[in-house]
């Protein structure tokens, strides 16, 4: 019994010592004398990189909605010339009217403006350019393989998120917005086998859907039938 009552406070003096350790190791720092000044700064860093983080996300979220409504007019779009082919300018086939397609030159001119080192050469920067380009080709190719009810309703799944924002913050926003475009597009290609974009020919680019819609009285009118 005496020898149990000894015992006690040392297993009073580990419990004290854990749970020192404990709270060292939640503040992440280990105050030491009259440093107690150090723990605010800590909370306010933590505070920042949650705000940062939150803003981010918030970011994040809002161009997927922009870009559902994109995909959707876009759809709206490529539906109307597949119910009125006439609609669409069909002599006109260009490589850039193709859905999915991306500009080389882009890729070539943020990979020229974002180089790795100062002693890149005109090579190395193309043969990049090249690459990062033909790694995005794949990345779009496989979302054919990936069954519909898999591919939810973010427009740029189903490859990683994390991928697509890293090219933001290596290169900046005209390439990443150029990526998901492209992307969207194949989206739209895959729902309405349309496989070229609704074209304006005359100012050389891609046709709105109040255009289309303009037009379509044109096309959609019933034939007249003259009295003999």
């Amino acid at each position: 019994m005496d020898h149990d009552q000894e015992a006690v406070p040392e297993v009073e003096k580990a419990v004290i010592v854990e749970q020192n350790a404990d709270e060292r190791r939640g503040y992440v720092i280990t105050l030491q004398g009259d440093d107690e000044e150090a723990v605010p700064e800590v909370e306010k860093r933590v505070i920042i990189e949650e705000d940062v983080a939150g803003r981010r996300s918030y970011l994040i979220t809002l161009e997927d909605k922009l870009d559902q409504e994109q995909e959707k007019l876009l759809l709206a779009s490529c539906s109307l010339v597949k119910i009125y082919p006439s609609l669409d300018d069909d002599e006109y086939a260009g490589i850039e009217r193709s859905m999915g397609w991306m500009d080389f030159q882009k890729f070539y001119h943020n990979c020229l403006s974002h180089k790795e080192s100062e002693e890149e050469t005109e090579e190395e920067t193309l043969a990049r350019a090249h690459q990062l380009r033909n790694l995005w080709i794949g990345k779009m190719t496989s979302a054919y393989d990936v069954p519909e009810e898999e591919r939810g309703d973010v427009p740029f799944k189903p490859y990683n998120v994390d991928d697509l924002e890293a090219v933001k913050e290596t290169f900046g926003e005209d390439l990443y917005r150029t990526i998901r475009k492209a992307f969207r597009e194949v989206r739209v290609a895959f729902k309405t086998g349309v496989d070229y974009k609704p074209w304006n020919r005359g100012e050389g680019r891609e046709a709105t859907l109040n255009e289309l819609l303009d037009a379509l009285p044109k096309v959609a009118r019933p034939p007249t039938h003259r009295r003999r």
